[in-house]
């Protein structure tokens, strides 16, 4: 786009100044590369000069370059009125002159094609990344659609909170940000209300790994863990993917609970908390799918 190495600096500034300095020179080295490969053309634009084949011009320039060189081949008429012998030489010198001009035509013509062809293919590579990314979209719609389409069905207060959760998941605001820390942890917290309510006044429980825990009403995410342990207890991919999903809510939820505990939810940051809802999110995909998909015992003859 640009010939000159202040105006190219000038122009990237904002997008390259926080990269070091052999990045940089890297970043120029390659532009100037990519540059002379574009412009250096199979010809020759001088038959004097067999080595002239590189066409120095910026984008903005090619686009006018042929119009001025057709009006400039038009100048060349032959005045009236002269000999035969001096329209003879006027004529040789307009016609290599206007074989040069049309030279440079075909030059501009040859380096707009090879400009067309690089942004197409830069235009096929996003529209695929594009395409990728829709595929991507599309699956974390349906995740949050089949769990938001359960609870719905079965909770009301784990929809509620979930959907709450999700209106602040894309907000920059600080405020937000910690107000999406506390839903997601009310988010678990009803989550395991749901499956494993607590017993108000139980005592301890053996669990199901053989440790003794409380599973009160402040002691969701034991309530939690445990319905997971019970509920899927056999071997196998699916059931492992559960279990390994949950301890990492689990280790998530714990690290939410230890800031709330101090009054600070500075260590955590935005990505982990939008990380910790869609953990949750995946983690309830595939826990409400096994449940719809899941035989019910037979009563018996």
């Amino acid at each position: 786009m640009y010939l000159d190495n202040h105006e190219f600096a000038r122009i990237l500034y904002q997008d390259t100044n926080h990269l070091k300095p052999d990045v940089q020179k890297f970043l120029h080295e390659r532009s100037l590369e990519d540059f002379l490969n574009e412009r250096t053309l199979p010809f020759s634009l001088n038959d004097d000069n067999d080595e002239a084949r590189v066409l120095a011009e910026s984008v903005g320039e090619l686009d006018t370059e042929v119009d001025q060189i057709e009006r400039s081949i038009a100048d060349l008429s032959i005045p009236s009125g002269m000999t035969p012998f001096d329209t003879a030489a006027f004529f040789d010198r307009y016609a290599a002159a206007k074989a040069r001009f049309r030279i440079r035509i075909k030059a501009v013509q040859t380096i707009r094609a090879r400009i067309k062809t690089r942004c197409l293919n830069y235009v096929i590579g996003v529209e695929k990344q594009l395409e990728a990314q829709a595929k991507s979209e599309a699956f974390l719609h349906t995740v949050q659609n089949e769990v938001n389409n359960y609870f719905k069905a079965h909770s009301d207060d784990v929809y509620t909170k979930l959907q709450k959760a999700a209106q602040l998941v894309d907000s920059a605001d600080s405020e937000d940000c910690s107000l999406l820390l506390t839903l997601i942890r009310r988010s678990i917290k009803a989550v395991a209300d749901y499956f494993y309510p607590a017993v108000p006044g139980s005592p301890p429980v053996t669990c199901v790994d053989g440790v003794e825990r409380k599973l009160g009403d402040d002691q969701y995410l034991n309530r939690l863990q445990e319905y997971m342990a019970a509920q899927f207890p056999s071997k196998g991919s699916s059931a492992d993917l559960v279990r390994a999903e949950t301890s990492v809510l689990m280790a998530f939820a714990r690290k939410l609970n230890d800031k709330s505990s101090k009054g600070v939810h500075g260590d955590v940051t935005p990505d982990e908390a939008r990380q910790g809802l869609f953990g949750l999110y995946m983690l309830l995909y595939n826990v409400t799918a096994k449940l719809q998909t899941a035989v019910p015992p037979s009563s018996g003859a």
